[in-house]
C-alpha cells in the first residue's frame, strides 16, 4: 500500500507521551507515512474528572505549526482519544465543542468505579465474565456515539494474556458482541485495527481476525489503522501487517477523517487507486 496512514499517535501532549508532535511526525516522514492522526489522550477518571493534563490549547498550537512545517511531506490530522467517554459526557463533549477536531477515536481504559482495566484481577474473574464485563461498557460507549472510531476493541486482551496464558477473543461472548458491533455499525462508527498488540504480549493486533472478520461480516465499513505509538519510533509500526488483515477479512478500504468526515483509501491492487482519497 502506497499511502500508508497511521491513525492513532501519542505525543508528549499525553501523560504517557514521550516524543514532541515535531518529533512523531519526522519519524512520520522518514517511515515514507502520508496520512497521521495525533490522538493524544483526554483521560478524565472519578478523582480527576476534568483532567487537566490535556492541554488542548498547546496542542493546537503546536498541531498547528506541524501542519505548515509538513504540509508538503505529511498530512497532520488534529485528534484525540477519549477515555471513557460514556461514563463522563459533559466534560468529554465540551472537550469536542471548542475545536474542529478531524477525528476522534473513543477507548473504554476504565471501569465505572474508576478501575483501570490493566488492574483487574484478571486471575478470580472467568474469560466469560471478563468479555461480558468489557462489552457492557463498549456498549454504553456506542450509546454515547459522540466519536468516529472505537479504539483497540478487545484491549483486555494485553494485560490478561500473561493470565490466561493465551489470548482471549470477544467471541466467548458472540450474541453480545454481535450486538456492540451491529450498533456500531448502525450509529455510522468504526472500528480501528490496532497493532500495538504486535509489539506487546498478545503478539496479534487489538481486534484480532476473528473480531475483525465478524464486524465485515455484519456489514462494518468504517476502519482506520493505528500504531498506538507513544515514542516516535514506533510510529508505523505493523501497518502493513494490518493492511494485509483488513484485506484477508474483505476490507476494500480504510478510512481517514477531515473534520469528522470519512474519506477512503483504497486498499485493493486491482483497482489501481493507491493514494487516493475518496468520498465514496
Amino acid at each position: 500500500m502506497n499511502y500508508l496512514v497511521d491513525y492513532h499517535v501519542h505525543s508528549i501532549f499525553s501523560s504517557d507521551g514521550h516524543n514532541t508532535i515535531m518529533d512523531m511526525c519526522r519519524s512520520a516522514v522518514n517511515k515514507g507515512i502520508k496520512e497521521i492522526a495525533v490522538t493524544d489522550h483526554f483521560e478524565p477518571h472519578i478523582s480527576n474528572e476534568d483532567y487537566p493534563f490535556y492541554n488542548q490549547k498547546g496542542y493546537w498550537a503546536l498541531m498547528t505549526k506541524a501542519k505548515q512545517v509538513f504540509r508538503e511531506k505529511l498530512s497532520v490530522k488534529f485528534g484525540v482519544e477519549l477515555g471513557q467517554p460514556h461514563l463522563f459526557p459533559e466534560v468529554s463533549g465540551a472537550i469536542l465543542e471548542g475545536f474542529p477536531y478531524d477525528y476522534v477515536l473513543a477507548s473504554a481504559h476504565k471501569l465505572p468505579a474508576g478501575m483501570d482495566v490493566s488492574e483487574i484481577d484478571f486471575g478470580s474473574i472467568s474469560e466469560e465474565e471478563l468479555c461480558s464485563m468489557y462489552l457492557m461498557q463498549l456498549k454504553e460507549l456506542v450509546y454515547w456515539n459522540d466519536f468516529d472510531c472505537i479504539g483497540h476493541l478487545d484491549l483486555i486482551k494485553r494485560y490478561s494474556a500473561d493470565v490466561y496464558k493465551k489470548n482471549i477473543s470477544l467471541t466467548c461472548q458472540y450474541e453480545l458482541l454481535r450486538e456492540v458491533l451491529q450498533l456500531v455499525i448502525h450509529s455510522g462508527k468504526g472500528i480501528e485495527i490496532n497493532t500495538s498488540g504486535l509489539r506487546q504480549t498478545p503478539k496479534e493486533t487489538f481486534p484480532g481476525f476473528d473480531v475483525l472478520k465478524l464486524y465485515k461480516a455484519l456489514g462494518g465499513e468504517v476502519l482506520t489503522i493505528g500504531s498506538d505509538a507513544h515514542v516516535a519510533e514506533d510510529i508505523g509500526k505493523g501497518l502493513e501487517e494490518a493492511v494485509d488483515m483488513a484485506k484477508a477479512a474483505g476490507f476494500r478500504y480504510i478510512t481517514v477523517f477531515n473534520r469528522r468526515k470519512p474519506g477512503w483509501v483504497s486498499i485493493t491492487e486491482e483497482e489501481n487507486t493507491f493514494g487516493q482519497v475518496n468520498s465514496r
